[in-house]
C-alpha cells in the first residue's frame, strides 16, 4: 500500500503536461492579441516564454536541470535579439556557453 503523500510519476507527467499545455496557450494569446507597447507585457512575454521553454524541454529531455539551462539561452538570446544586439556572434557564444557548463556540471560515470 502506498502513503497519501507519494504521488505517482504517472500524476506528475500529466501534471507538467497540463501546465505546458497552459503555458503555451498563455505565450500564443500573448503574442496574438497584445502590442508590444507596454514594457510590463514585453516582460511577461518573456517570463511565459521562459516558463514554457522550461516546462516543455524538462518533459523532453527528462532533465530539469538541463531544461533550465537550455531554456535560459534561449530566453537570454530572444532579450538581447528583442534589444537589437543578438546575432550570430552572440548564439555561438551562447551555445558554446552552454556546452561548457554541460562538459563542466556532468557527473562521471
Amino acid at each position: 500500500m502506498k502513503p497519501k503523500r507519494q504521488i505517482d510519476a504517472s500524476k506528475k507527467a500529466k501534471l507538467s503536461t497540463v501546465i505546458t499545455i497552459l503555458l503555451w496557450l498563455s505565450f500564443l494569446s500573448l503574442l496574438f492579441f497584445t502590442r508590444p507597447d507596454n514594457n510590463l507585457l514585453v516582460s511577461l512575454f518573456i517570463t511565459n516564454f521562459f516558463l514554457a521553454m522550461l516546462f516543455t524541454l524538462s518533459i523532453l529531455l527528462l532533465n530539469t536541470g538541463k531544461g533550465i539551462v537550455i531554456s535560459s539561452a534561449i530566453t537570454l538570446f530572444l532579450i538581447l535579439r528583442i534589444i537589437g544586439i543578438g546575432n550570430i556572434l552572440n548564439l555561438i557564444l551562447i551555445t558554446g556557453i552552454v556546452v561548457a557548463f554541460e562538459f563542466y556540471f556532468r557527473k562521471p560515470s
